[in-house]
């Protein structure tokens, strides 16, 4: 008996290592594997699962997953490795420069070979994180809770003044952020530059508003600026009590009128120019203090002439990456009543809600309100349609669109004039994220992304180099179609959304469209 269980243990011990279903993702939707080739340079059958074969038996045998990629090759050159080389490749070989200069010299060819992964930019969407920095204290900031030493950190300028110049003419949008736009030093002299310069592209700002001072909102005006403000209340007591740091309400008192002082001030010099179409989107962030603030939030915002009305729901107080909410009694009452809204305010003004939340919370909530006859929401939201009357998204589109041409800029499409950063772009026989093809994302510490709710990819620094007069450039083709980006797309192309933030709602395999547009541009 004991020699059995000798036996049955050397069994056990000696057994390959489990499969995991991610280690099946991983080869199935590499750029570097090829099925069709693997299958006919080895002489397997067409129906051989030739991404299970090569992950548990063809690398143990020496076969290679695709013409770019050499199994054995990798081993010799890392003989640390125990594991699958192409799925030790893809989790952190690439990562640590290992095999890269092989793959970058094979990269033309990978192209050639996958030519709906490779891009380049067409009135595309360039986002600057002009700085980290910011003079608002919201308790739910980002940046203040991930950045550590980057919080303060502006961009070198000359990245966004020189290495970037070479593609400002395949740009649409210019989306400065942060941060707060506004802040940075360099803030007013970049945002002068592009609208002397570019005076094409649409520049697009994101700020809470303290520092939208009389100089911006004169260029703003005159530079058809689409402006967003994050002020997150309807009143000082609410914007004290749900979005400041709670041991500094005395200054969030003081601030909120600063705020909507700016708006107002640039309000009148838009209307004054006949340009009031251009007024500014407005958002909020929810949570257990302020949920209650939505139906004010609204009205605020309509009485502000808002373009847009966004949501978001507090994520310190929610797992994102949950099917549902962790505080449902405050957050689901909050859905519905922006879900009863947006049908309300269907062709007046988009609410938008649908950005960052739980996957699994809308579906319910949606059938429940559709079924709500509309004329008992007209009376039950009278106060705000009387609010938004003569309103009208397409209206105000058009004549954006108008002034835009009128002035020599681009004119947008309609998803692009909401939200450039998250629509859809059409594939064959579907919808797909647009940002992996036409997005660049540049951060203050050198991060070189296509979208910021992406895993960290490249970083400009890599690729920063030298003419013969020492003048520092980039070479954008290297970076666009660099083999990360490559990769990224392939896998997106093949519905694997690894490196994506979990909640995107461009990336729902559930649900891809429906979040984005279903009930607000398809609407109407």
């Amino acid at each position: 008996m004991k020699i059995l269980d000798k036996l049955f243990n050397r069994t056990k011990k000696s057994a390959p290592p489990q499969i995991s279903e991610e280690d099946k993702q991983i080869i199935r939707n590499s750029l570097l594997f090829d099925g069709e080739w693997y299958c006919k340079t080895y002489g397997f059958g067409k129906y051989l699962d030739a991404a299970n074969h090569y992950l548990q038996i063809g690398w143990r045998e020496g076969k290679n997953p695709s013409a770019f990629f050499s199994t054995t090759d990798y081993q010799k050159k890392n003989p640390d490795v125990t594991i699958n080389p192409l799925v030790h490749f893809e989790k952190f070989g690439f990562k640590e420069n290992r095999y890269r200069a092989e793959i970058e010299s094979v990269l033309p060819k990978i192209l050639a070979r996958h030519p709906d992964c490779k891009t380049e930019l067409k009135d595309g969407l360039l986002r600057i994180r002009i700085t980290n920095a910011c003079n608002a204290k919201c308790r739910y900031c980002g940046v203040r809770c991930g950045f550590g030493d980057e919080a303060t950190h502006a961009m070198i300028p000359s990245w966004y003044y020189e290495l970037c110049k070479p593609i400002y003419d395949k740009i649409g949008v210019v989306l400065i952020t942060g941060g707060d736009a506004f802040f940075a030093k360099e803030s007013y002299n970049y945002m002068k530059f592009m609208s002397e310069n570019f005076p094409q592209i649409t520049l697009m700002t994101e700020s809470n508003g303290i520092a939208f001072n009389e100089k911006f909102q004169e260029l703003a005006a005159q530079n058809l600026f689409k402006a967003h403000f994050s002020i997150n209340a309807s009143n000082a007591e609410v914007f004290a009590k749900g979005c400041w740091d709670l041991d500094d309400s005395a200054t969030a008192k003081k601030i909120f009128p600063i705020m909507i002082r700016n708006i107002k001030n640039y309000l009148a010099k838009l209307e004054a120019a006949d340009k009031l179409c251009f007024a500014p989107d407005l958002s909020m962030v929810i949570n257990k203090d302020n949920a209650d603030d939505i139906l004010n939030f609204v009205e605020l915002s309509l009485e502000l002439h808002a373009g847009f009305i966004v949501f978001f729901f507090d994520y310190t107080e929610n797992n994102m990456s949950d099917e549902f909410f962790t505080n449902p009694e405050i957050s689901r009452p909050a859905m519905k009543t922006m879900m009863e809204l947006e049908r309300v305010l269907a062709e007046k003004i988009i609410i938008y809600f649908r950005l960052w939340m739980p996957t699994g919370e809308a579906a319910a909530l949606q059938q429940e309100v559709e079924a709500i006859p509309i004329d008992e929401l007209n009376k039950k939201y009278a106060k705000i349609l009387k609010l938004a009357e003569g309103r009208s998204i397409l209206g105000e589109f058009k004549r954006r669109n108008e002034i835009r041409r009128a002035c020599g800029k681009k004119e947008l499409a309609l998803v692009d004039d909401i939200s450039p950063s998250l629509h859809l772009k059409q594939e064959t026989d579907r919808e797909i994220c647009f940002a992996p093809w036409n997005e660049i994302d540049l951060y203050p510490d050198g991060r070189l992304d296509f979208c910021g709710w992406f895993e960290p990819t490249l970083n400009i620094k890599n690729f920063i180099e030298r003419d013969a007069a020492g003048k520092e450039f980039v070479d954008w083709e290297k970076i666009l179609n660099s083999f990360e980006y490559a990769s990224a797309r392939y896998r997106i192309l093949h519905d694997d959304f690894r490196g994506c933030q979990v909640c995107c709602p461009m990336n729902s395999v559930k649900s891809p469209v429906e979040a984005v547009t279903k009930y607000n541009v398809d609407r109407f």
